[in-house]
């Protein structure tokens, strides 16, 4: 889409708060980055200005060991730390619209899934339209699919002289500590509706790992 080269950087674990901060700072440098990354601990974000739902009380959840953030892009809450997270910034300058810009980033996850034997697609629609409460139990826009059950989402904001693409791929089922901490129905709802891509690929899989592949290949796969 553009010669620009990438930036291409594969983070270290990272805390909630040091991942969001991350992005933003990336966000306001209108230069084509794509950060992949892990979390540690285990953690939840918010999507832009979501209100935290009643059973997330703060100190509870960081005496679980738990981090948890507000993200600068919407959506829904995303649980992490069994997941490969993603932020692509792309210069305005290229003059992408919005489905043009996510449609290539979803591509791009789907590709990554491909590698590992999994026939994932992409949903650029879905949804009525509202709010969602949780990424990966609700229909949404610009989602990884298959056979009707979600492997991950991307979500995107708007800056001055960039946008921001921040997505995540469920790479294992759930932290153990996440399932404890959230209510029993969340916990049934992400078993049923979600999938995580070790389970779909019926192969042990590794964020990191996946991590330095989607890294090599992403000029060829964004530009495919």
């Amino acid at each position: 889409m553009n010669p620009t080269p990438w930036r291409v950087i594969v983070d270290d674990p990272r805390p909630a708060a040091e991942q969001m901060a991350c992005d933003e700072r990336l966000a306001q440098e209108p230069i084509p980055t794509v950060r992949l990354s892990t979390w540690h601990p285990p953690a939840l974000s918010l999507g832009w200005k979501q209100a935290a739902p009643r059973w997330l009380a703060p100190s509870r959840w960081a005496a679980a060991g738990l981090g948890c953030v507000e993200r600068p892009t919407g959506g829904g809450i995303a649980f992490h730390g069994s997941d490969l997270s993603i932020g692509v910034v792309v210069p305005r300058a290229w003059g992408l619209s919005l489905e043009t810009l996510m449609a290539a980033v979803c591509e791009a996850a789907v590709r990554l899934c491909v590698t590992c034997g999994v026939p994932a697609r992409a949903s650029l629609h879905g949804g009525s339209g509202a709010r969602i409460t949780y990424c990966l139990t609700e229909p949404s826009p610009y989602a990884l699919i298959l056979a009707g059950r979600k492997l991950g989402g991307f979500a995107l904001r708007r800056y001055r002289a960039s946008c921001l693409v921040q997505g995540s791929v469920l790479v294992r089922p759930l932290p153990e500590a996440v399932i404890r901490a959230v209510p029993p129905e969340v916990a049934r709802q992400v078993a049923e509706r979600a999938l995580a891509l070790s389970i779909a690929a019926d192969a042990a899989l590794d964020e990191r790992a996946l991590a330095q592949r989607w890294a090599a290949q992403w000029g060829s796969w964004w530009e495919g």
